[in-house]
């Protein structure tokens, strides 16, 4: 699951003891086709012809075959109805199911293991589920998620998140009657068309595995790339921390690797107000916009926009990357470099305390302090904030922090959320010899490598 993405996500923790593997299923019920992508006619196919019956819970009950390569299914006053590909019916009935009499079915282009359900919605269109094994599922999100050719480490890091990722998001789609669905909203999900034997093989070598923390399971979150540190999950969708979901100062991931990992994007003052009004703000022409607040990673946790009238509004969490339309919540605003809590503290009686370097400043001026002690006060020359050696010119922090109100320029790094495992990292750990389960007790705090 990356991408970037990222509405909150609902934290399932499924609880039980390593033995008790029961208690996790065989089964990931997959939605291809629902909502506004549902069906009027279901169309499947299989070179080996089709096993036709009924879904009983979990289990496929076949009760005749057919040789037709091609089935269309439909649905109409109560009753499904399976066509040829001449029109012709040949199983009807209150409920239907099928399964290719050997090898995948295609639908929509792709090739899947395992049962087709079909469920009729309101509208009479029908939502197509694939009722896959989870080995095979997961055979079918590793190429969709990470590149096929990426070190075999990797992969199978990338394998246990995967399968982690899903048990911790059964029924995340349960009232469109099936668990996950086939995109970046929970993991991307195509079946066979990019498996090769090396992803294969990184599934089969970690069959069963998953994550564990303090004996439940650990949700395997992921994403493209950390940019210089992942972040804590309260800091990005809010509520109550993860204990293996913290952040970490990525020492690992490759910046130069990922295309997509240094980016900049230039958005006017207008551009910036239709962005906040899309998605529920409400602000004026807009005057200032600034990074208010810093993780403990130096990850962007706040940004206030304030508009010609004085009025501001704060943008947190995720919110920070998502309403921009930003690659990850690691960047800056205008060069702005500012750290934890906008650079500055209270000090006794004094308010515009700075802090640079871990050295305290009293005096209300900003500037940075050398090795041997000395000082280089940030000034302005020629409209610009630069240092200016032991000069005697100072501005004030605010004069500092005023950004143009033509257009601000969001400078940075990393893609994605940035909470749990970067796949660039793991690549990275993998090209040092690092091991699959090195990868993922560095990106997730305290956890175990356990079979389900």
């Amino acid at each position: 699951m990356k991408r970037i993405f990222c509405s909150f996500f609902a934290f399932i923790v499924i609880c039980l003891s390593s033995s008790a593997s029961a208690a996790y299923t065989d089964i990931i019920r997959v939605g291809l086709a629902y909502g506004s992508t549902a069906k009027a006619v279901a169309t499947i196919k299989s070179q080996s012809g089709f096993k036709l019956g009924s879904m009983n819970g979990l289990t496929f009950n076949s009760t005749t075959t057919t040789n037709e390569t091609t089935l269309n299914i439909t649905y109409a006053n109560g009753i499904y109805n399976v066509t040829n590909s001449s029109g012709e019916s040949i199983y009807t009935g209150e409920n239907v199911a099928t399964e290719a009499i050997s090898g995948t079915t295609n639908f929509d282009g792709y090739n899947y293991y395992g049962a087709f359900g079909f469920n009729a919605e309101s509208s009479g269109k029908l939502t197509v589920i694939n009722y896959a094994n989870i080995e095979n599922y997961i055979k079918g999100v590793l190429p969709y998620e990470m590149s096929a050719s990426w070190p075999i480490e990797a992969l199978k890091a990338q394998a246990v998140c995967a399968r982690s990722f899903v048990l911790g998001n059964l029924n995340k789609h349960k009232s469109y009657g099936f668990d996950v669905c086939n995109t970046t909203n929970c993991q991307v999900y195509h079946g066979t068309e990019r498996a090769d034997v090396n992803s294969d093989s990184a599934v089969d070598q970690t069959k069963g595995q998953i994550l564990m923390y303090d004996g439940k399971l650990a949700v395997g979150y992921f994403f493209s790339s950390s940019g210089g540190a992942t972040e804590s999950n309260e800091n990005v969708w809010g509520g109550t921390p993860i204990p293996y979901l913290r952040g970490v100062v990525d020492i690992y991931e490759d910046a130069s690797a990922s295309s997509k990992n240094v980016w900049s994007v230039t958005l006017t003052a207008e551009q910036i107000a239709d962005k906040l009004k899309s998605a529920g703000y409400s602000i004026g022409q807009v005057a200032d916009v600034k990074v208010t607040k810093r993780t403990e990673m130096d990850n962007v946790n706040q940004v206030t926009v304030t508009d010609t009238t004085g009025k501001s509004v704060v943008i947190e969490n995720d919110d920070v990357r998502t309403v921009f339309g930003l690659n990850s919540i690691r960047y800056t605003i205008n060069g702005d470099n500012s750290s934890n809590n906008n650079n500055s503290s209270s000090n006794g009686s004094t308010a515009n305390a700075v802090y640079v370097n871990g050295s305290g400043v009293t005096d209300g001026s900003f500037y940075a302090i050398g090795a041997d002690g000395s000082k280089a006060y940030i000034g302005s020359v020629n409209g610009k904030t630069v240092l200016t050696g032991s000069g005697t010119q100072k501005i004030s922090l605010a004069t500092t922090k005023t950004i143009s109100s033509d257009s601000y320029v969001f400078s940075g790094t990393g893609w994605g959320h940035s909470v749990g495992m970067s796949q660039y990292g793991a690549r990275s750990m993998a090209n040092m010899g690092f091991t699959y389960t090195d990868i993922l007790q560095f990106y997730f705090t305290g956890v175990t490598i356990s079979q389900m």
